[in-house]
């Protein structure tokens, strides 16, 4: 079978939730009232699926660029932890810059498949299928961002979409794993700092006291 053909298949399950997800998320910047064009390029030059639900609040309540950098640093930090795994792959190919750029949870996942499947022209078969995953996630963004400028919707909710992948992120989490204190040490920390802040004001505060707290943690575990 073709490389294409077969990178397209492999990516298949990847494509059908980023088409999805990024249409929820074309029509959430169409509901902030921004330009349908700032929707493809924060899905051309940003393309963090978590990251850009979060960027339309941080827009919406104007938040201040610093804050918007670092909760970006903060939230795609795990990349650098991918990244090394197909560093030296990654660089024999002429798509190198792209395959880094394009290196996201779900093509991480995927890129391990093919790893170990052991078969011939894998960085090729990486780059089709990042290509693929991104198109799709871009067509999304398209056709939300299309219908939300020609239809007068007023989708209340559609935001909650956001909500409800974090929630589902934190299950999985929490079932996954036996020790829940990080979970709950987080959710305290947000909050109390939600009480004392206020909703434009709480979430870098959060992420600074969690990440400090869960390191000290991670320090303890291991010194027992």
């Amino acid at each position: 079978m073709d490389i294409k053909k077969r990178a397209f298949k492999l990516a298949m399950p990847v494509m059908l939730s980023y088409l999805f997800m990024s249409l929820a998320y074309g029509l959430m910047m169409q509901q902030a009232h921004l330009a349908w064009y700032y929707s493809i390029l924060a899905s051309l030059l940003i393309y963090t699926g978590a990251f850009q639900y979060v960027l339309v609040g941080l827009i919406t309540i104007s938040a201040p660029l610093m804050t918007i950098l670092i909760t970006a640093l903060f939230m795609n930090a795990r990349l650098f932890f991918y990244g090394p795994t197909f560093a030296k792959l990654f660089k024999t190919s002429k798509h190198y810059l792209y395959l880094i750029h394009s290196l996201t949870d779900e093509t991480y996942g995927l890129d391990l498949q093919i790893s170990d499947s052991k078969q011939e022209k894998q960085v090729d078969m990486m780059y089709y299928v990042a290509l693929f995953s991104q198109t799709s996630w871009l067509v999304g963004t398209l056709l939300g961002a299309t219908i939300g400028t020609i239809l007068p919707l007023q989708l209340k909710g559609v935001e909650f979409c956001m909500t409800a992948m974090f929630i589902t992120i934190v299950i999985d989490q929490w079932e996954s794993h036996d020790k829940h204190f990080p979970t709950i040490m987080s959710a305290v920390v947000a909050i109390v700092l939600l009480g004392l802040l206020g909703g434009g004001q709480f979430m870098l505060p959060s992420l600074l006291v969690s990440t400090l707290l869960l390191v000290i943690y991670d320090w303890r575990m291991k010194d027992e």
